[in-house]
C-alpha cells in the first residue's frame, strides 16, 4: 500500500512540474534597455552582406532609433543618420 501512495505522489509532482514548466514559456521578454551601444562608423557595408535590417524606432526602452544589420558574420548596429542607411532602409 505504501508503495502505490508513493508512486501515486510521485505522479502527482511530476504533472505538477510539468504544468508549471507549460504556464511559464510565454511570450518573449521585451528589452527595456538599448541594444546598440555604438554604431558601425567606417565605410558602406555592401548590401551583398547584409542579410537582415531591423528598425527599433524610439520608445521607452531607448531614446535612440536603432537600426540593427544581420551581416553573414554577425550583427552590428548601423547609424541612422548615415546616407547609406538610408537607402538601405529604403530597398
Amino acid at each position: 500500500m505504501k508503495k502505490c501512495t508513493s508512486t501515486f505522489v510521485f505522479l502527482i509532482c511530476m504533472t505538477l512540474l510539468s504544468i508549471t514548466d507549460a504556464m511559464a514559456v510565454g511570450p518573449p521578454v521585451q528589452q527595456l534597455r538599448c541594444q546598440c551601444v555604438q554604431t558601425y562608423a567606417g565605410k558602406p557595408i555592401s548590401s551583398k552582406i547584409i542579410q537582415k535590417v531591423q528598425m527599433f524606432p524610439a520608445g521607452a526602452h531607448c531614446k535612440n532609433v536603432e537600426i540593427i544589420a544581420t551581416l553573414k558574420n554577425g550583427q552590428t548596429c548601423l547609424n541612422p543618420s548615415d546616407e547609406w542607411v538610408k537607402n538601405i532602409l529604403k530597398a
